[in-house]
């Protein structure tokens, strides 16, 4: 489905597969819940089966549910499922979220949505397009073993999170992405900083996207 105009409006995003309705959060709530743990939870969401390099300790048939449960179901990832849960509180609002040993459960006016092996994949492509997130499953993790724990482990120890990634390409391990962004834009485009704070991941990024498009030309024409 193209939700691209929808998500430049940033309007609640149906997810029909999984009968959810997701509200993309502003970057002040974001900045309430804090950028570590909002990237965190949302890495683990969106993980892949892909991000793992294959071989014969990784069945072929592992779902990429199954190997986010593998994750959630360790005992050295409980503060990671905290950061999960935290994340699609958020982006949830009206729900309650559950975790069960084989679903994700979202519960509105005492009706239960299941999010799980059958439409888990749906769940996760929508995410990667609101919060922009593609080509992130191309990235690799480390081989593990074949133990499923050790899957975990491996998987949690293999990458940063995607928040790290981003200020590493700047240099500076102690920048935030989201604040270095909001102040470039106020500046660039004389934008009240908290007109920003009110933009959703995407809308940002878009906007981020087209001025350094239009700056590139700016120069050139210079």
């Amino acid at each position: 489905m193209d939700i691209r105009l929808a998500l430049m409006s940033g309007i609640d995003i149906p997810i029909p597969e999984c009968q959810l309705t997701c509200t993309p959060p502003k970057i002040r709530e974001i900045a309430f819940l804090g950028e570590q743990t909002f990237f965190s939870g949302l890495q683990y969401l969106c993980i892949k089966k892909e991000q793992l390099n294959q071989d014969k300790s990784i069945p072929s048939e592992t779902t990429n549910f199954q190997i986010f449960k593998m994750v959630m179901d360790s005992k050295e990832a409980a503060d990671k499922k905290i950061n999960v849960q935290q994340v699609l509180t958020l982006c949830f609002p009206k729900y309650k979220v559950m975790f069960t040993p084989r679903a994700l459960v979202f519960n509105l006016d005492k009706q239960n949505f299941i999010v799980d092996e059958n439409n888990f994949d749906f769940f996760q492509s929508y995410f990667e397009q609101i919060f922009c997130l593609g080509g992130k499953a191309e990235e690799k993790f480390n081989p593990a073993n074949a133990a499923a724990q050790k899957i975990a482990d491996k998987i949690m120890r293999g990458r940063r999170i995607v928040a790290e990634q981003k200020r590493a390409e700047n240099g500076n391990q102690n920048v935030s992405i989201l604040s270095q962004y909001t102040s470039i834009l106020s500046v660039g485009l004389h934008i009240p900083l908290q007109d920003l704070l009110d933009l959703t991941i995407y809308q940002l990024y878009d906007l981020v996207e087209r001025y350094r498009l239009w700056a590139a030309w700016d120069i050139d024409t210079r």
